[in-house]
């Protein structure tokens, strides 16, 4: 594996099309194979500054949604080709000027664990470990596993995604933690350093590939300085990624944190406070800052106000690509801005905080 020096200088190659502004929503792949649903979301793509779409290509059971050439899956039985042939909704979304972002679900995985319960998290004299839903994990300290998913992470690229977005590149925290066994643990690695190591590998493999790479974090990781017990440590995970993508949703953060009594209802606050902490951190990363926001409600009642502050706080600091997280895929359209005058500074459509 390549040294950080030498991913960086690579990366440097292709810097002005990292540049890009990316503004985008999670889709789920069911919708996606919905062709009448698709035309819905591309007319309201058309008329706002909505210009990228993310989608699973492994989802958070295990589930590879399109028709791949690999043996590992199939041999797994972990195929649900719902979106058919991946380089045919590559060019059309190319053909229609939208980015497309490859969603991939990493150590959170019912089929790999089915399968090959060798690889996954353990529990003393019991079997596998789960989490509180009673999804499956996998051990993120084997290899085998990291190789399993950069090996789709490269053929999404090859069929035509231009990026690959790791989730779930981490430590489990929901559940009895406390009783997991790590059958393949180096105790010489930190946590934080093995997750930081299996990203610098899945970028290699990604760039080499000809694409670009993200990945997902709590939203608390770019504030606090600890990696929580999740592997995920700012410093550590900007290091070598394309994108970040802190999951700075305000419903996820407990009370009176950067002193506000109720982060939900204070979603301008929240973000805000946010981006400052991760940009202060970022040092000399080479990585570009893209946070997930919150479309949906979960206690305060979200709608075009608090969707459109979030974005202003993100904008504020300097930071014009965003990605909003609706996991139905129902978006509140009338937060967004025209496509025709976006970068004036028009406020969204029909409604303005």
């Amino acid at each position: 594996m390549p040294e950080s020096s030498e991913i960086r200088a690579a990366v440097s190659s292709i810097g002005e099309y990292r540049s890009q502004t990316v503004r985008g929503f999670y889709l789920p792949s069911i919708l996606v194979s919905s062709q009448s649903r698709m035309e819905e979301y591309f007319r309201m793509i058309e008329e706002t500054e909505i210009n990228a779409v993310v989608i699973d290509i492994k989802d958070d059971r295990g589930w590879i949604t399109y028709e791949t050439d690999l043996d590992a899956p199939r041999e797994y039985d972990a195929v649900d080709a719902r979106l058919g042939d991946l380089e045919q909704l590559a060019s059309e979304l190319a053909d229609r000027g939208i980015y497309a972002i490859g969603r991939l679900v990493v150590f959170k995985d019912d089929r790999l664990a089915l399968a090959r319960p060798d690889l996954t998290i353990t529990v003393s004299g019991t079997g596998s470990w789960r989490d509180r839903t009673g999804a499956y994990w996998i051990d993120p300290y084997s290899r085998e596993v990291w190789e399993y998913n950069n090996d789709i992470a490269v053929e999404v690229i090859e069929k035509g995604f231009p990026e690959v977005q790791l989730d779930y590149v981490r430590f489990p925290t929901d559940g009895n933690v406390r009783a997991a066994e790590y059958r393949h643990r180096d105790p010489d690695i930190a946590r934080s350093r093995l997750i930081a190591d299996y990203i610098k590998d899945f970028h290699w493999r990604v760039f080499s590939a000809g694409g670009l790479s993200s990945i997902d974090v709590f939203g608390l990781v770019p504030t606090v300085r600890d990696d929580m017990g999740l592997g995920q440590q700012w410093e550590e995970v900007v290091e070598v990624t394309d994108y970040v993508s802190p999951m700075v949703y305000p419903s996820h953060y407990g009370p009176n944190i950067f002193g506000l009594p109720v982060p939900d209802a204070a979603p301008y606050e929240t973000v805000w406070h946010s981006m400052r902490d991760g940009l202060q951190r970022m040092n000399e990363a080479d990585s570009i800052m893209r946070p997930w926001l919150q479309d949906f409600s979960w206690g305060h009642r979200y709608g075009p106000d608090e969707v459109y502050a979030q974005v202003r706080a993100t904008e504020d600091h300097g930071i014009d690509s965003w990605l909003l997280w609706n996991s139905a895929g129902r978006y509140t359209w009338d937060a967004l801005r025209p496509a025709d005058n976006v970068d004036d500074g028009d406020a969204p459509i029909t409604h303005a905080p």
